[in-house]
C-alpha cells in the first residue's frame, strides 16, 4: 500500500485512477442493462429511444452547443477549456438527471465533439472524459431522486457519506506514502501535509454547506424544494470532487503547458488539484442552484417514454 501511495501523488496519477474508476463504473452499469435485457429478460431500466425521446435529447444537445458558441463568441475568454466545459456541462447534467446515465453519456459525447468542431480550443483528453462523466453521474442522480422524494435526510446521509468516505481514502493515501515528505512542484517545494490539511478543510467545509442547507430548509418549510434539491446537491458534490477536482486538474496541467521535472517527487498536478479543491465547497452549491432551476424549468416540458 505504501508504494502505491507513493506512486499516486507523482505526476498525474491521481487523475488516471480517478477516470479508470469512472471508465469502469460507465462499463459496468452499461453491461449490467445489457444483460438484464438480453440475458435475464427484465424490462429495459432506462428510457425507450422512441422519436419523441431521440427529439427531447437532440434539442438538449443543440441548446448545450449553441450556448457554448454563443457564449464564446461573446466573451473569448470561455474558449479556455476549464471555463467552457462549466458551461456546456451544464445541459448535460440536466440531460442525464432527466433521462439516466446512459443518455448522459451519449449527449456529454456529442456535444464535446460538436462544441470542439465549432469552438477550436486546446484538445486533452481529460475534458472529454470530464463532459461524459458528468453526464453518466448526473443520471445516477437521478436513481436518487425516486429513492429519497420526502425522505431528505437520506439524501443528506448519502451525501456526508460520500463526502467523508471520500476524504478518509485520501487522507490515508497521503499519510501512507511515508517516503514523500514534500512534493515538488515545478521548481517550488512543498510540504505534502499542507496538501492534506487544504484536502481535509475543503471536505469540512462541504459537509458544513450541505448541513446548513438541509437544515436551513426545513426549518423554513421549504420540504419540496428539498426533494429535489437534495439529489441534485448529491450528484453535484460527486461530480464536483470526482470529476472536477480528479479528472479536471490533469487537464489543468496541460493547459497550462506545465513540465515536470526530472525529480521523482515532482507533481505540479496536485497544484492545480489544491486549486480546484479550495472552489469546491462554493461551486457545489452553486451549480446545484443553477441547475435545480434549470431542471425545474426544462423538465416539465419533456415527458419521458420509458
Amino acid at each position: 500500500m505504501q508504494k502505491f501511495a507513493e506512486a499516486l501523488l507523482k505526476g498525474n496519477n491521481i487523475a488516471y485512477l480517478g477516470a479508470a474508476i469512472m471508465g469502469f463504473f460507465i462499463f459496468s452499469y452499461i453491461i449490467y442493462n445489457w444483460m438484464s435485457y438480453a440475458i435475464l429478460k427484465e424490462k429495459y431500466h432506462g428510457i425507450r429511444f422512441t422519436t419523441k425521446n431521440i427529439a427531447y435529447i437532440t434539442m438538449l444537445v443543440a441548446v448545450s452547443v449553441s450556448v457554448t458558441v454563443v457564449v464564446s463568441l461573446a466573451a473569448p475568454i470561455t474558449v479556455f477549456p476549464p471555463i467552457r466545459i462549466a458551461i456546456e456541462g451544464l445541459m448535460v447534467k440536466i440531460a442525464g438527471f432527466i433521462f439516466g446515465p446512459i443518455v448522459g453519456v451519449i449527449v456529454g459525447l456529442i456535444t464535446e465533439v460538436l462544441v470542439m468542431l465549432f469552438v477550436p480550443s486546446f484538445i486533452h483528453p481529460a475534458f472529454i472524459i470530464i463532459v461524459v462523466c458528468y453526464g453518466f453521474v448526473a443520471g445516477i442522480g437521478s436513481s436518487f431522486l425516486r429513492v429519497g422524494r420526502g425522505n431528505n435526510w437520506i439524501m443528506l446521509a448519502l451525501t456526508n457519506i460520500f463526502l467523508i468516505g471520500f476524504g478518509i481514502a485520501m487522507v490515508y493515501v497521503i499519510d501512507a506514502a511515508k517516503n514523500i515528505d514534500e512534493i515538488q512542484i515545478v521548481s517550488i517545494k512543498m510540504d505534502k501535509q499542507i496538501f492534506k490539511w487544504v484536502f481535509i478543510i475543503s471536505i469540512l467545509l462541504c459537509v458544513f454547506m450541505v448541513w446548513a442547507i438541509a437544515i436551513g430548509g426545513m426549518i423554513s418549510k421549504h420540504r419540496k424544494m428539498l426533494n429535489t434539491y437534495m439529489p441534485i446537491l448529491l450528484f453535484a458534490t460527486a461530480s464536483e470532487y470526482i470529476v472536477t477536482s480528479v479528472i479536471s486538474a490533469w487537464g489543468d496541467y496541460g493547459f497550462l503547458g506545465l513540465q515536470q521535472t526530472n525529480n521523482s517527487n515532482d507533481s505540479g498536478y496536485i497544484l492545480m488539484f489544491m486549486a480546484r479543491l479550495v472552489q469546491a465547497p462554493l461551486k457545489i452549491v452553486t451549480n446545484a442552484t443553477i441547475l435545480y432551476y434549470t431542471y425545474k424549468a426544462v423538465s416539465p416540458l419533456i415527458k419521458r417514454d420509458r
